[in-house]
């Protein structure tokens, strides 16, 4: 029986704790955590050299206020893309094109014969998201489907953080599913 984490890099007990602070807090510098861990900070900037070089950390990415910033829209979009497009186009050069509009956040392909992606996109109103969404129903009805559509506010986002996932990922253990329910109360 072959071990499903073979191909995941080891990490120590230091390299865990260490990428435990950089999810935290992207720009801590190795000198505060080296503080909080009892290291020196050259040990901890080997330890994020290491994570760099790995491949574990591969960039730093800000987390933006989308309201601030003028997005008040999120539409959640599930497509399938046509036959045509598949004979024309590697599944490659479709992720470059769908990585090159500008209202996608994120984007997923889905291996389903109705769906093919789910993108999540913003806008700064639903006017804005109408014009979108009917000019993409004209313009590129040849090529996508749209499935399903799910708008809403961005005052509605509970999270936008995968950081809960990568503590149990490091942690290697799963929470019990209690905790995502609220508590009953007694009967």
């Amino acid at each position: 029986m072959q071990n499903p984490d073979r191909e995941l890099p080891k990490l120590t007990k230091n390299d865990q704790e260490v990428l435990k602070n950089i999810i935290l807090q992207a720009k801590i510098p190795d000198t505060e955590i080296a503080k909080k861990m009892g290291l020196s900070p050259q040990a901890v900037f080997k330890i994020r050299h290491k994570l760099e070089q790995t491949g574990i950390i591969k960039g730093y990415v800000p987390i933006i206020d989308m309201k601030k910033i003028g997005i008040n829209i999120m539409v959640m979009l599930i497509i399938k893309l046509t036959p045509e497009v598949w004979e024309e186009y590697s599944d490659e050069q479709i992720s470059e094109r769908i990585k090159q509009i500008p209202y996608v956040i994120n984007a997923y392909r889905i291996p389903q014969s109705n769906v093919s992606h789910i993108l999540l996109m913003g806008f700064r109103d639903i006017q804005q998201m109408d014009r979108y969404l009917v000019r993409m129903q004209t313009k590129f009805a040849r090529e996508i489907e749209i499935q399903r559509v799910y708008p809403f506010s961005i005052d509605k986002v509970i999270t936008q953080s995968p950081i809960g996932l990568l503590y149990e990922i490091l942690d290697k253990k799963e929470y019990p599913m209690k905790e995502f329910f609220l508590k009953r109360k007694k009967e």
